[in-house]
């Protein structure tokens, strides 16, 4: 089964002539599956104008439209109601060339949203962009306004050896009884200092209240079921979700903004309309409201919209405000591949840099400084706390100006790859996982 509006992969070597050679050489017959069970009826109209200029497309005369359950509701879905602005309709919103500006629109609108329902969340949202690059801005003003952002291309992979993880599981094993109930973990929870590990692990009891239905049942069950949750938490959206139309194929949202720039431009082995079927691809992303950010004239795929019904053209801002000077930053979350996982293993159990290590938390400040070979992290009293792996650089035209403790993570011998366990001091150790922050080198 394939879509060639949706053969975005050229790149790669993935071509809809693959599609037309196996109906050719098996004479299959196409069957058209135009039902669409996720976008409401403006975007399907919008996502239908923008792909239809599109040459050799198999499915010309066969429209995509919502499924049959679905078509007698209002085109704008449940926001042609609570919008009194767009009124559900696909909305053009205009920002000035720079990728701030169009981040400071991007946000605002969203921001506008979240104040039209009680039940907004902000990890059903996602801003989607044809490169990296013009993703950064948003990111930096998210950071600045507290909302909850994650990029795509960020994987912290390390929840089971949190140390807020394995205090739990210590705490469980230590304990006389073999039984554990949920009133037993929350109380434990309880105790813990507050941080976004802790709350994390709450949602995991949460979770695990919900599949037992609150029976007790044994301490290894509970790890076990730990233990999976940990690998699987890290694939869910905890936040405005940031990436690129690429990254977005097979994904859904509530609410999406595209970002523009770079819609004008191929890459190798793409043909004339890889972008535009890229751009289809992102706007079908949206379950019940799109924008589109526009800061190109005339614009290349927008322009096909002239005149839909199902079309929102917003005034350009009069006024931004002025871009605050973090806006320029980028930000990093490094991973365990991204840190010397040995470094306080190398020290003396009672060495000073594990008392510095333990006295951590998530969100603390630290100093980033070049080390003979490796980058290093530096406590607010200068103890170096741990290095950064050798691959770790700065993007080009910036400098890492800080970092702040994304992570504490166990580490141990058994852990450590064969070519560090003779220089190890200690059996376990903590290691700081860091988010860099970096700003134009200037």
């Amino acid at each position: 089964m394939g879509d060639d509006d949706q053969n975005i992969y050229a790149f790669n070597g993935s071509s809809v002539e693959f599609i037309r050679r196996f109906e050719a050489d098996y004479g299959a017959k196409p069957a058209y599956l135009t039902d669409n069970y996720r976008s409401t009826g403006h975007i399907v109209t919008a996502a239908n104008a923008v792909i239809r200029p599109a040459r050799q497309r198999m499915k010309i005369g066969h429209t995509i439209h919502v499924n049959r359950a679905r078509e007698k509701d209002p085109p704008g879905g449940v926001w042609a109601e609570l919008d009194s602005v767009a009124r559900g309709r696909v909305q053009i919103l205009p920002a000035r060339d720079d990728p701030i500006s169009q981040a400071q629109v991007t946000v605002a609108e969203l921001k506008r949203l979240s104040g039209l329902t009680p039940n907004w969340d902000w990890s059903t949202c996602a801003v989607m962009a044809r490169e990296w690059s013009y993703l950064d801005p948003v990111r930096s003003l998210c950071e600045l306004e507290g909302i909850p952002v994650q990029m795509a291309n960020e994987d912290f992979s390390g929840v089971w050896h949190l140390r807020e993880t394995q205090a739990l599981v210590n705490w469980l094993r230590g304990r006389d009884s073999r039984l554990v109930t949920n009133t037993d973990l929350n109380e434990w929870l309880l105790e813990q200092p507050s941080d976004p590990w802790t709350d994390l692990l709450g949602e995991a009891v949460d979770e695990y209240e919900l599949e037992t239905g609150g029976a007790e049942t044994s301490v290894s069950h509970f790890i076990e079921w730990l233990a999976e949750w940990a690998r699987e938490v890290r694939r869910r959206q905890r936040g405005l979700m940031l990436l690129t139309t690429h990254r977005a194929k097979g994904l859904e949202f509530d609410h999406v903004v595209v970002l523009d720039g770079g819609w004008d431009r191929f890459g190798l082995g793409e043909d004339a309309d890889a972008t535009r079927r890229l751009y289809y691809v992102a706007m079908t992303r949206a379950r019940q409201t799109l924008a589109l950010a526009r800061v190109m004239e005339p614009h290349p795929l927008q322009d096909a919209l002239r005149g839909s019904p199902s079309l929102q053209l917003r005034q350009a801002p009069i006024e931004l405000p002025a871009a605050a000077p973090e806006l320029a930053r980028r930000y990093r979350r490094l991973s365990l591949r991204d840190v010397f996982l040995s470094f306080a293993g190398y020290k003396q159990h009672d060495h000073p840099v594990h008392r510095a290590i333990a006295s951590l938390a998530p969100g603390d400040r630290l100093e980033v400084r070049n080390g003979s070979n490796r980058w290093e992290l530096l406590d607010r009293e200068g103890t170096v706390v741990g290095q950064l792996a050798r691959g770790v650089e700065a993007p080009d035209g910036m400098r890492c100006t800080f970092a702040t403790v994304l992570a504490v993570v166990t580490w141990d011998r058994e852990g450590s790859e064969p070519q560090y366990r003779d220089g190890l001091q200690c059996d376990a150790w903590e290691v700081v996982v860091p988010e860099l922050v970096f700003e134009p080198d200037t």
